[in-house]
């Protein structure tokens, strides 16, 4: 399935990742929403992400989101320079226990778990700076996709 098919067909969107990656979950969302996509960026609310981390411990920051939000017919993307990162692949673990589909952009830097957990794009570069530019790169082609199919 590709990614652009996906989004259309999710009831919702959640996208996560954590700090370049963070960024651009937050501006993908703003991206889909602008397509009419129902996109939410797990990364946005600082006092629900400390909350949670409080609570429950980092790890679990998307996870508990995933938990409490999601429902089976949504859509996670997870984004990750490394995709090793434990709260990436508990957020992937959740989401697919509920039955919402998965998606990841990653780095391989140290052979990354998320590709086993989800459908993935793999950035083959040398830099956490290529893995953040394929995810944008990734997010602004499936817009651009969904923007041609509703022309």
């Amino acid at each position: 399935m590709q990614l652009s098919d996906a989004i259309r067909k999710a009831k919702h969107v959640y996208i996560c990742g954590n700090g370049g990656s963070a960024a651009n979950a937050i501006h993908l969302a703003n991206d889909l929403i602008s397509c009419g996509i129902k996109a939410h960026a797990l990364t946005a609310d600082v006092a629900t992400l400390t909350a949670i981390a409080n609570d429950f411990g980092y790890e679990h920051i998307f996870s508990r989101q995933i938990d409490v939000l999601g429902e089976p017919g949504d859509l996670l993307i997870a984004l990750s320079g490394s995709g090793n990162s434990p709260n990436i692949i508990k957020a992937l673990v959740a989401a697919s226990k509920i039955g919402m589909d998965t998606f990841s952009v990653v780095g391989d830097f140290g052979k990354s778990a998320a590709p086993a957990l989800s459908i993935s794009c793999v950035s083959t570069g040398t830099s956490m700076q290529d893995a953040e530019n394929l995810q944008l790169d990734v997010g602004h082609r499936a817009m651009l996709a969904i923007k041609k199919a509703a022309a």
